[in-house]
């Protein structure tokens, strides 16, 4: 049996990023490593799932059709589209299994020999930053749409409206900020960059699949912000053991650049007990204080506005526990937990994204009696209701 990972930040790789080319440097999410089989074996299982719950659909090997096809985001007007920049072809979809990034662009040497680690299908090289997107600081990366679409979720990889959009200078928003911030699709926003303001239209509202990357633009629009040039890799490694990838990555990327998981954890064995019943009682009166507080995206401030995850890692944190930010973080910081088996306390987790069918989107804390506490979606507060089966991810609970 092997222990979870631990790194210089205790038992979760604390994902505090450096990278912006405009002195900002916050950070992103605090992921758990953990000993994981391959990717297409996890999304095989069903995680016990309950009675009318809707596993998430799998991404396909290549020469495999998938279960059923998946609605492609909508898009801004195609006919403004001047189809003189080639985007080419949905060719095969690719997993994500690390998201790496660095403060400055990454040597082509140290590129090249992660490229080379066994197991390692492939990697892209993008540009990352921190960016102020209509005056609200934004997670962005820089791609080339003809390769970074096979690793995007599958309804929007298979797009070719959303890439020939993002190829010639629009931004594709994810659906929680797209939605959340009514950043509304053909509507113009500016983003702030190192050279001064850029307008761009929003393309579209399509999830990247990466937890905590708020948009997608073109490598050439990065320029045009001046963000750090090639300093993240989107790895690939769908049939790797991830512990060893993990050993590996570190090894070569050395201590400037920060991993990140990006695919699910398996139910696995962590580090230390499950947090106490007193603990739990402790968090979930914290949370009960929030009730009746709006719902704010990247909300983190008791009595103001709490998105779902910053809810629960306040109400954790005043309890003396420590949970990652960002909810596809906390889906992979502890052990799966059956419908049956449901105990007061457990995270309860929802896949309800239609942009990215796999992604982790929504979490909330269980009461029992099948009620939970959760701060749910803009327009509504802080509140206790019935637990959702439609789209139920599974359960985990937490250990300190």
């Amino acid at each position: 049996m092997r222990n979870r990972l631990r790194t210089c930040a205790g038992t979760t790789a604390a994902f505090a990023v450096v990278f912006t080319a405009f002195g900002v440097s916050p950070a992103l999410a605090e992921p758990a490593i953990e000993e994981r089989p391959p990717l297409f074996d996890q999304l095989s299982s069903d995680n016990a799932r309950p009675s009318g719950s809707h596993p998430a659909e799998s991404r396909v090997r290549e020469g495999e059709e998938p279960a059923e096809t998946v609605a492609s985001p909508d898009v801004a007007d195609v006919d403004e589209l001047r189809r003189d920049t080639y985007v080419a072809p949905f060719r095969q979809a690719r997993s994500i299994e690390y998201f790496a990034v660095s403060a400055q662009p990454l040597p082509r040497e140290l590129v090249r020999r992660v490229r080379g680690i066994d197991g390692v299908d492939h990697v892209l090289n993008v540009d990352a930053a921190r960016v102020k997107v209509d005056g609200k600081a934004t997670s962005i990366l820089g791609v080339h749409p003809s390769s970074f679409r096979n690793h995007a979720p599958e309804p929007s990889a298979t797009s070719d409206e959303i890439w020939q959009g993002v190829a010639e200078g629009h931004i594709a928003l994810s659906k929680d900020v797209g939605t959340e911030r009514e950043l509304e699709i053909g509507g113009q926003v500016t983003l702030a960059g190192g050279h001064g303001e850029v307008p761009m239209e929003v393309w579209t509202h399509a999830t990247s699949g990466i937890a905590g990357i708020d948009a997608l633009v073109s490598r050439d629009r990065a320029r045009d912000l001046a963000m750090p040039e090639g300093n993240a890799l989107v790895i690939s490694a769908s049939e790797a053991d991830l512990w060893e990838l993990h050993e590996a990555l570190e090894e070569v990327l050395g201590e400037d650049a920060q991993l990140q998981l990006v695919a699910d954890a398996p139910e696995s064995l962590v580090e230390g007990d499950a947090v106490p019943n007193t603990v739990i009682e402790q968090v979930i009166a914290n949370a009960e204080t929030q009730l009746g507080v709006p719902y704010v995206w990247g909300g983190t401030t008791p009595n103001v506005g709490f998105d779902c995850s910053g809810l629960l890692q306040w109400a954790f944190r005043e309890a003396g526990v420590s949970i990652p930010r960002v909810t596809h973080d906390q889906w992979n910081a502890g052990t799966r937990v059956e419908w049956d088996d449901l105990r007061r306390g457990d995270l309860l987790f929802w896949r309800s994204d239609p942009t990215a069918p796999d992604y982790i989107s929504h979490v909330a804390i269980y009461l029992g009696d099948g009620q939970m506490l959760e701060a749910p979606r803009t327009g509504l507060n802080v509140r206790v209701t019935s637990v959702r089966t439609d789209k139920y991810a599974g359960a985990v609970r937490v250990h300190a």
